[in-house]
């Protein structure tokens, strides 16, 4: 991907994001502004309805904004084709979903090797891939398991495994502990800023609970499609090379 020389991974200039026309129109994002730096990890929260997840679908490339600029790395989503928003997604972001969305039919180990097939690895480098992201997330030993023999945690494991078997410079997550307990989802939390922290990675990561987004050094606060305010700390990733 070509970009341009900012270190920002995000610039949104006045975003809006309409849905449907006429009388029937909504509104879900209204004028936000909004940079975002390589390297930070951001929490954005809000209530249901806020425009939160419409964000977020924004910023993987998986729509595109009604009004407004909307930059990954220099590149405008809302000018590039489906062919390069494809591209950028595959090798540029990771996603991680509330549901977990792995085949129950296929290990972990081939759940993760699967998000990886359009690299077009060979056998053994694709296999070698997926063990070591499995490893990554501390799974290295369940990976010949089916999801149905994986607890809840575990299994958004193996999709953060998933999500990072690409290599992206992004990972989005939408509401990533929505499913699990409280403890399993502090783990998971805990597993995405020690990710953070080891790779210098852009993570934004959304949710309705304030109380998840509070260890975030950057947190956005969503509101009827507007911003309406942050909090920020002055703490940046530590990477490990």
């Amino acid at each position: 991907m070509t970009g341009s020389n900012s270190n920002h991974a995000y610039e949104l200039d006045s975003v809006t994001k309409v849905y449907g026309s006429g009388t029937t129109a909504v509104t879900a994002l209204e004028e936000v502004d909004l940079e975002i730096a390589s390297g930070e990890l951001v929490a954005i929260v809000g209530s249901s309805g806020s425009g939160k997840s419409t964000l977020l679908q924004l910023l993987g490339g998986l729509d595109r904004p009604s009004a407004g600029r909307l930059a990954l790395d220099g590149l405008e989503v809302g000018r590039a084709g489906d062919r390069e928003l494809a591209a950028i997604r595959l090798r540029t972001i990771g996603f991680v979903f509330q549901q977990f969305n792995l085949i129950p039919t296929l290990t972990a180990a081939e759940n993760v090797e699967v998000a990886a097939a359009p690299l077009g690895l060979d056998g053994s480098r694709l296999r070698d891939r997926a063990a070591a992201m499995l490893d990554r997330v501390g799974l290295a030993d369940r990976a010949a398991h089916l999801p149905a023999e994986l607890s809840g945690g575990e299994q958004q494991r193996v999709a953060i495994a998933r999500s990072l078997v690409n290599e992206p410079e992004v990972l989005l997550a939408d509401e990533p502990t929505g499913n699990l307990d409280s403890a399993t989802g502090e783990q998971i939390l805990g597993l995405l800023r020690d990710l953070w922290r080891e790779s210098g990675m852009t993570i934004v990561l959304v949710t309705h609970d304030p109380s998840i987004a509070a260890d975030s050094p950057r947190v956005i606060r969503l509101a009827d499609g507007r911003i309406a305010g942050e909090d920020r700390e002055p703490l940046t990733a530590t990477v490990v090379r």
